[in-house]
């Protein structure tokens, strides 16, 4: 008899496949005499669209909202790769072969409940083990699959995914149609996407409501000991202030500055801790501009591959029990001088919930064959890692300086590095040296009245966005060597929006609805967005921060066994009723439509019906357009949605055309403007096909 081990996906299968030496390859799955190894394309069943519940399609409109399921069902995707594997697998999973089932799925939430809908789907009795995996080296695989666990054991997992998937189904079909419907347009929202957008909202509306005040400071700026030295006082002045501001510098300047005291001590500076997923993607996106969605692309390919360990992950911390798997890395990376740590500041499994901090794996690549990108990434986790055992410690000598001027003293901090440490593996700058002084050195002062202005809110960054959503209710964000246990608890509890695994692709589909937009890693509200957030205040609908947390941390009380799944549901039905029940009235928006470019003559948008693309200036006497089937030398070329946008963006694009004799040519095509049209021109022939 044989294990049926059903991976996520055809990566890991392979994975897997190679760690335990199945080498035939079959149409849908491997095998050998012990296994035999299957997988899925990520989620092969989606719950039913409504329509599927009624019977029949039906415009939003004839739906009544809310609308709830009797019972919630999943359907096969209608995909004829995904209805073949499915085939396969239900093949499989009746096969008389087969006396044991495993769920490879990837070790989370979603991973478990993609499997678990699969085996509940074709029924079957047979034993169903789970293979949980923090990391895809082979030894690592073959170490799982000799102590596999019951999948019983992630009962609450299952029911926690099944939960985040019924609500927010739920969320979504009944506001998206009812919000759309209200607005007469199309506006897809959910329980995660509106606190994002409306943190963007809030802060570039900040941005825009700022009026920027000016006020004076006194500075002095003199050169001493060949270094620049600036002395600012504490002190602000308002417009009504600023004879008091120069009568004080005045006064300041009948004065030498005098050095009263000097204090001079070695700092040990700590390293910053391991990653979590959301602090590497933050670190890439601040010093080398790696955007959060390209990151996690390059991160998950590298767990593929078996480089690093499981990087969905929430904590900064490894387990206790994975001492001996760092010693071992630290054998593997002697090279760079590294000693064990038994310490609290790297393991405490009171701060893990599933899966420990990003690490490097014994399976190091060979870094000629990863790109760039590839290259920085693994370097960062590697040298996170080496940072945290490093035997050399990074010292830093802290010189504080207090001068007096008059009544006013001034302190002065510089640091200089001592000892590199793990200062060599992190861009992290100290240097900030003091010129030299002595006790009761007299210097030279010039104060000044500086003109001053106050500092608008800055845009969302990827950094602070990600911040805000791993919890939106601290002020600031703890400092690298602060005591962070009131954080760990409160993401224990889901004081959090989304999580580690789902936040990139919330905001990608935030920029894909076109709420948002990003440039150079700062976030912007669009049109759409404002009217987004208007509408949901109108209509009374409060599914920011403090309503997305609540369920958050009833998903977190699911996991836990605190709660059920009715519970979640019952709450999700409520707060929709009573949305949904107070039927506001709201003025109905002109229904958007999709710019395809620009016009050539009027620089006005370019908009599609059914026979053209055309200006919308028109109503003003710009009637330019281009037509979907246009005409060359008698001959009909149908125009796509996709190539109008690159001919109004002044690209050439490629069609297929025939020469009096009949022979057939690719051409590059660009646009010309003759009278109200614009007129296909080609530019020249590529080549010619006989």
């Amino acid at each position: 008899m044989k294990k049926l081990i059903i991976a996520e996906k055809p990566s890991l299968a392979r994975n897997i496949a190679s760690a335990l030496n199945v080498k035939v390859n079959k149409e849908g799955y491997m095998e050998n005499g012990k296994y035999i190894i299957s997988w899925a394309f990520g989620h092969l069943f989606k719950l039913r669209d409504v329509d599927g519940y009624v019977g029949e399609k039906r415009k939003w409109s004839e739906v009544k909202l809310p609308f709830f399921p009797e019972k919630f069902e999943f359907d096969l995707k209608n995909d004829l790769g995904i209805k073949k594997q499915y085939k396969i697998l239900n093949n499989l999973i009746n096969s008389n072969e087969v006396d044991e089932i495993v769920n490879a799925g990837d070790a989370d939430r979603e991973g478990q409940i993609i499997v678990d809908i699969i085996i509940n789907a074709i029924k079957t009795d047979k034993k169903i083990k789970r293979l949980w995996l923090p990391e895809q080296t082979e030894e690592t695989i073959r170490k799982a699959i000799n102590n596999l666990e019951d999948n019983s054991k992630y009962k609450n997992l299952h029911n926690e995914g099944l939960a985040r998937t019924y609500m927010d189904w739920l969320m979504g079909i009944n506001l998206t149609r009812y919000i759309s419907l209200k607005a007469n347009t199309l506006f897809p929202v959910g329980r995660v996407l509106i606190p994002v957008i409306k943190h963007i909202y809030d802060k570039d509306l900040a941005i825009k409501n700022f009026i920027p005040e000016k006020y004076f400071t006194i500075e002095s700026e003199t050169m001493c000991n060949g270094t620049l030295l600036k002395l600012i006082c504490d002190k602000k002045y308002n417009l009504l202030e600023l004879e008091k501001a120069k009568s004080y510098s005045y006064e300041l300047n009948r004065n030498k500055g005098i050095v009263k005291d000097i204090t001079e001590k070695e700092i040990i500076l700590n390293p910053p801790k391991l990653f979590s997923l959301s602090k590497l993607q933050s670190k890439l996106s601040k010093e080398n501009k790696i955007s959060f969605a390209k990151s996690l692309e390059i991160i998950q390919n590298l767990y593929e591959k078996g480089f690093i360990t499981y990087p969905r992950t929430n904590t900064e911390y490894l387990a206790e029990e994975e001492k001996d798997k760092v010693r071992e890395l630290i054998k593997l990376y002697s090279d760079y001088e590294l000693v064990f740590k038994d310490s609290k500041k790297i393991f405490d499994s009171s701060k893990i919930e599933s899966h420990s901090a990003v690490m490097p794996t014994l399976k190091v690549p060979d870094m000629n064959s990863l790109d760039l990108e590839e290259k920085i990434i693994f370097e960062t986790i590697r040298n996170r890692f080496i940072s945290n055992f490093l035997k050399e410690q990074a010292i830093i000598n802290q010189t504080e300086i207090k001068i007096a001027v008059g009544n006013e003293i001034f302190n002065l901090k510089g640091k200089s590095v001592k000892q590199e440490g793990f200062l060599k593996y992190e861009n992290q700058k100290i240097d900030n040296k003091l010129p030299y002084f002595e006790i009761n050195q007299e210097i030279d002062v010039d104060f000044k009245v500086a003109d001053k202005l106050t500092i608008p809110p800055k845009k969302v960054t990827e950094e602070n966005l990600s911040n805000y959503l791993k919890n939106p209710f601290r002020k600031e964000k703890n400092q690298e060597n602060e005591d962070d246990t009131q954080e760990y608890r409160e993401i224990m509890k889901g004081v959090e929006i989304g999580t580690e695994a789902t936040r990139t692709g919330i905001i990608e589909k935030a920029k894909k609805y076109r709420y948002i937009t990003s440039e150079k890693q700062n976030f912007s509200i669009t049109e759409k967005g404002i009217k987004l957030i208007e509408l949901l205040d109108l209509l009374h609908i409060n599914l920011y921060a403090e309503k997305t947390v609540e369920f958050s941390m009833l998903q977190k009380d699911i996991y836990n066994n605190r709660k059920n799944i009715s519970d979640i549901i019952e709450k999700t039905k409520s707060e929709l009723q009573n949305i949904i029940n107070q039927d506001i009235e709201v003025e109905k928006f002109e229904k958007e439509m999709e710019v395809i470019g620009k016009c050539p003559k009027c620089n006005s948008n370019v908009y599609e019906n059914s026979k053209s693309y055309y200006c919308s200036n028109y109503k003003k006497g710009c009637k330019t357009s281009l037509w979907k089937e246009a005409s060359y030398f008698g001959q009909k070329i149908k125009i796509s949605k996709d190539n109008a946008k690159k001919l109004l963006r002044g690209k050439q694009v490629v069609f297929k055309i025939k020469s009096k004799s009949g022979k057939e040519y690719n051409a590059h095509f660009g646009i010309e403007i003759n009278g109200d049209y614009l007129n296909l021109q080609r530019k020249d022939f590529i080549k010619i096909e006989k």
